[in-house]
């Protein structure tokens, strides 16, 4: 899956997902889903993940959201 994301800049603000003041990004995806929304690092990982489909296991592996084994 290919998506485009812009970076807009960086630093503190209130994350868009949280609401809480912490250290981020404010972004936008070409496919309009986000529009220059401030993101925790935490957040737009998390994002980009359900974007791909991916679900990150606590270890931090990567496995594949429909179920497959990882490779």
């Amino acid at each position: 899956m290919t998506f485009k994301v812009t970076i807009n800049g960086t630093g503190i603000g209130s994350c868009a997902l949280t609401g809480k003041e912490t250290d981020g990004l404010n972004v936008t995806f070409e496919d309009g889903t986000i529009k220059e929304a401030f993101l925790s690092w935490k957040a737009f990982r998390q994002l980009l993940n359900l974007k791909t489909g991916q679900v990150i296991r606590p270890e931090g592996r990567p496995v594949p959201a429909n179920g497959e084994k990882a490779k």
